[in-house]
């Protein structure tokens, strides 16, 4: 029940979003990736998908009638001050429960422009995940929620995460796989513009969001 009025509610009355190229993901374990625009992403993905979980700020959590929602809905908090091993490891234990289980997480960590980030921004944690649990990485492209707008999420292949022998020493763990993934960021925003033959809405970000670009 609850599920369906997420769903009902974050897809057919606020924001009206199209998902396109969405892949069979009924059987085997995946990490979906998509850039991060706003604090309804995760929300967005949770009432798409099927037994999926969620890593949430801890934050969110503070709040108790909110907090108590979150836990229903399989949200994982993230204390990002501190070492981020207990998050990694819960997002392993949960993949390696089931053969069949989804998990969310945003590489570039927080919300920022992914049009504006360098390597750096993008974090190596969903790749280690999927290299230790033989999850699949889905990279995912998502329009920034505006309520009342129609909205775009355009999904790619997914991929398998190899050892990562190759470490750049300049630019850090899972480098090539960080890179994949952007790139195929800006692919999916460019098929979304052809997909719908409208350009994607300039990103509006917060001012406390403004300067995780870099």
């Amino acid at each position: 029940m609850l599920k369906r009025v997420g769903t009902f509610v974050f897809y057919k009355c606020l924001f009206r979003t199209k998902e396109y190229n969405k892949p069979d993901l009924s059987t085997g374990k995946y990490i979906l990736c998509p850039n991060h625009t706003s604090d309804f992403d995760g929300p967005m993905f949770w009432s798409a998908h099927d037994n999926i979980r969620i890593m949430a700020k801890k934050e969110c959590f503070s709040n108790p009638l909110l907090g108590a929602f979150l836990k229903k809905t399989n949200v994982v908090p993230v204390d990002r001050q501190s070492n981020p091993v207990k998050a990694i490891s819960a997002a392993i234990r949960y993949l390696s429960q089931d053969e069949h289980s989804v998990f969310l997480m945003f590489p570039q960590g927080t919300i920022s422009d992914i049009n504006r980030n360098k390597l750096s921004r993008i974090k190596p944690g969903a790749f280690y995940i999927a290299e230790r649990t033989n999850a699949k990485i889905v990279p995912v492209f998502i329009e920034q929620p505006r309520i009342f707008r129609r909205g775009r999420i355009v999904y790619g292949n997914p991929f398998t995460v190899e050892k990562d022998y190759d470490r750049d020493p300049l630019e850090g763990k899972y480098a090539n796989y960080r890179r994949m993934w952007q790139e195929e960021i800006f692919h999916l925003e460019h098929e979304a513009v052809i997909i719908e033959d409208r350009e994607v809405r300039t990103l509006k970000l917060k001012k406390k969001h403004q300067n995780n670009n870099e």
